[in-house]
C-alpha cells in the first residue's frame, strides 16, 4: 500500500511538471501573438496574407512563369528608321522628280542671258505644263527681279496678240485672270511682273491680283486699268521717270478716266487726278549709251505718252520692255504677236508718233 501511493505521488509530480512547461510555452506563443501576429496591411493573420509578388513579376501569373506579354513592346525596327514608320516600308525613300525642262530651254536658261528666250524654236510660256512652270520657276528663283521680268516677257515673243485679254472670270469681263496663249502691250509687262514672283504655278493667280488689282480685291471696278495709276499702286512697279530726267522732265496734270467730253474711258466709277511725268521722245535716243553708263537699269518698262490723249483723260497709250537700253519688247497690234524690235529701229519707224516716254522699274 505505501509503495502504490509513492508511485501515485510521483506521477502526479510528473504531470504537473508536465502541465507547468506546456504553461510556459502557451504563454510565450500568445506573447509573440500579442506583439506582431497581425498582417499591417489587410488586418488578416500573417499566416492568412497572400505573399507580395516579386516586383518585376504581374501579379496575375505565377512567379515561376515568365510573362508573355511585357508592358511595353521592344521594337522591332532597323535603328536607322523613324520609329513611326512603318517597318514594312524601306529605311530611304526615294527621291521624287522633278519634271525636267526641254533641253533646248535647259541650256538657254544655264546662259543666265534673258535675251536668248526670245529665240521662237525654244519651248514659249504658254507650251510648258504647270510642272515645267514650277521647274522654270525654280531655276529663276536666283536671278534679280529685273532679269527674272525680262526672262518672261522674252517667252512671251511669238504669243498673238489680243486687245484685253485678261478679265476676272466672270461679268463683265469673263476673260482668264492670266493666260499664256494671248497677249497686248500691257498684259505682256503684266504676266512678266507676276510670274517672276511666283514659286510655283499655285503663286500664278495671287501675284497675277496683286499685280493687276487695287487692294488685291479682284474685281472689274478695282482693276488698275491705267498704267500710270499701276505705277502707284502695284507692288510689282516704281515710276522712275523723274529719277532718270532730271531737268529734261516735263509734266502734266492728268484727270484719269475723265473724257473732254465727259464719258469715261472705262465704264466704271473711279477717276483720279495724276502728275503724269515723261521725258520728250527725242531724248530716248540717249538710252543706249545711258544704260552702259549705268544709269538705266538692265530692264526697264517704257510706256509712250501722246498729249493729246493726255488731255482727254488717258495717261499712255502703249507700254513695253527695254532691255539694256537697245532691244524694245512689246505686243504690236500691228504686228499681230509679241515681238522684239531695237530700239533705233523703233524710234525711227514709230518714235515720232508719241510725243514722250513713262519709264519705270520692275521690283
Amino acid at each position: 500500500m505505501t509503495t502504490f501511493s509513492q508511485d501515485m505521488n510521483r506521477i502526479a509530480i510528473s504531470y504537473l511538471r508536465f502541465l507547468i512547461s506546456d504553461f510556459r510555452f502557451f504563454s510565450c506563443l500568445l506573447l509573440l501573438i500579442a506583439l506582431g501576429g497581425t498582417n499591417e496591411v489587410s488586418g488578416m493573420p500573417s499566416c492568412c496574407a497572400v505573399p507580395p509578388e516579386p516586383a518585376s513579376q504581374p501579379a496575375s501569373q505565377p512567379a515561376s512563369q515568365p510573362s508573355t506579354r511585357p508592358a511595353s513592346r521592344p521594337s522591332t525596327r532597323p535603328a536607322t528608321q523613324p520609329a513611326t514608320r512603318p517597318s514594312s516600308r524601306p529605311a530611304t525613300r526615294p527621291a521624287v522628280s522633278r519634271p525636267a525642262l526641254p533641253s533646248s530651254l535647259s541650256r538657254a536658261l544655264a546662259r543666265k542671258d534673258p535675251s536668248r528666250l526670245a529665240d521662237k524654236a525654244l519651248p514659249r510660256l504658254g507650251a510648258l505644263s504647270a510642272g515645267e512652270r514650277n521647274e522654270l520657276y525654280r531655276r529663276l528663283a536666283d536671278w534679280p527681279v529685273p532679269r527674272r521680268v525680262a526672262a518672261l516677257a522674252f517667252l512671251q515673243v511669238g504669243t498673238p496678240y489680243a486687245l484685253g485679254p485678261l478679265g476676272e472670270m466672270m461679268p463683265p469681263d469673263t476673260d482668264p485672270l492670266i493666260r499664256f496663249d494671248k497677249a497686248d502691250c500691257a498684259t505682256m509687262n503684266l504676266v512678266a511682273e507676276a510670274l517672276a514672283h511666283a514659286a510655283t504655278s499655285d503663286d500664278e493667280d495671287p501675284c497675277m491680283i496683286k499685280a493687276n488689282y487695287r487692294h488685291e480685291v479682284m474685281s472689274y471696278e478695282s482693276r488698275l486699268h491705267f498704267t500710270t495709276d499701276r505705277l502707284d499702286v502695284s507692288p510689282y512697279d516704281s515710276d522712275i521717270t523723274r529719277r532718270v530726267g532730271g531737268s529734261h522732265v516735263k509734266s502734266r496734270l492728268v484727270t484719269l478716266n475723265r473724257r473732254q467730253n465727259g464719258s469715261r474711258w472705262i465704264d466704271i466709277d473711279w477717276e483720279r487726278e495724276r502728275r503724269v511725268d515723261f521725258l520728250p521722245i527725242d531724248f530716248a535716243e540717249r538710252f543706249p549709251k545711258m544704260f552702259q553708263a549705268g544709269v538705266l537699269p538692265e530692264a526697264m518698262g517704257v510706256a509712250f505718252v501722246q498729249e493729246s490723249r493726255l488731255k482727254d483723260g488717258l495717261d499712255v497709250v502703249h507700254e513695253s520692255l527695254l532691255w539694256q537700253g537697245r532691244l524694245l519688247l512689246h505686243g504690236s497690234s500691228r504686228i499681230g504677236r509679241v515681238t522684239t524690235i531695237s530700239w533705233k529701229d523703233f524710234l525711227r519707224e514709230r518714235g515720232k508718233t508719241y510725243d514722250g516716254v513713262v519709264l519705270f522699274e520692275y521690283l
